[in-house]
């Protein structure tokens, strides 16, 4: 008897509101990530606290350059919260309505959605991992950084748009599949 590797399930699946069919897939979480950013956070933020008393008290001398430390301060708290609000609660959705290609991301506190005009759509595919390396070391961003790539690709005007990220290629291939039989035949998979 031969023992084969157990068959992966997606991290995507497809949900119904109000009408409309997603594909919808949950934030890829990096459990060595996670805690090591929980617990940076935590320092970071007695760090910040105590210099923003130093910086309050005025028997302090000049405080220039802790007011410039303070804004470098809060750029790596907004990178390292945002990071853990997207792994724990973060999800991605896309769909067809209304006459768009709807791309649509969530997370505490912060959302945003996109409207693609379907006739503009080109060469729907599913995007390479841009990373060497996959599993437990496989960066997780919110998909307002920079440099998250989207499992799902398509040609719109003079740019490729990158959708749906933290999936493999064959969850992008899957998704864009699913997404062809709704599109119009010029957004076909190329």
């Amino acid at each position: 008897m031969q023992n084969f590797e157990p068959l992966p399930q997606a991290r995507f699946h497809v949900e119904v509101e109000d009408g409309v069919e997603w594909a919808v897939a949950r934030a890829r979480r990096n459990w060595f990530v996670l805690p090591f950013l929980s617990i940076w956070l935590t320092i970071w933020t007695v760090g910040g606290i105590g210099a923003i008393k130093a910086l309050i008290d005025e028997s302090m001398g000049p405080r220039g350059f802790l007011a410039i430390w303070l804004i470098g301060w809060a750029v790596g708290w907004v990178y390292a919260a945002s990071t853990i609000a997207w792994q724990v609660a973060g999800r991605s959705q896309i769909g067809v309505y209304g006459g768009a290609l709807v791309y649509l991301w969530k997370m505490p506190l912060l959302s945003r959605s996109k409207r693609y005009d379907v006739s503009a759509v080109r060469r729907l595919r599913a995007g390479r991992a841009s990373w060497p390396w996959s599993g437990f070391m496989q960066p997780s961003y919110p998909p307002f950084f920079p440099m998250t790539h989207g499992s799902v690709q398509f040609d719109y005007g003079g740019r490729t748009v990158q959708v749906m990220p933290g999936l493999d290629e064959a969850e992008g291939a899957a998704i864009a599949e699913w997404l062809s039989k709704r599109l119009p035949a010029s957004a076909q998979t190329g």
